[in-house]
């Protein structure tokens, strides 16, 4: 990780200021001011944390409308995969 700096005391009170007229906005607004932010680091080379999935995230990427297969269905998926992969 980067190293951590200490916030100056008129930094601390721009920043203070800056988030209290930022919480009247709308979540949108706030979101792309965000996301503005964030690109900023990219061209400071500064490396961002790994985005990590959130559970919702992971679920929703593997939901179906289809209902979940029996054994027996199972059993045939892996033996036409194992076909595919191994011939």
């Amino acid at each position: 990780m980067g190293r951590v700096t200490e916030v100056s005391s008129n930094d601390d009170i721009e920043i203070s200021d800056i988030l209290d007229r930022v919480k009247t906005w709308t979540p949108e607004m706030r979101m792309e001011l965000v996301r503005r932010v964030l690109g900023t680091f990219d061209s400071a080379g500064v490396s961002l944390p790994a985005k990590r999935l959130v559970l919702d995230d992971v679920v929703g990427l593997i939901k179906t409308d289809s209902p979940t297969p029996d054994d027996n269905q199972c059993t045939k998926i892996i033996e036409e995969e194992r076909l595919k992969k191994y011939g």
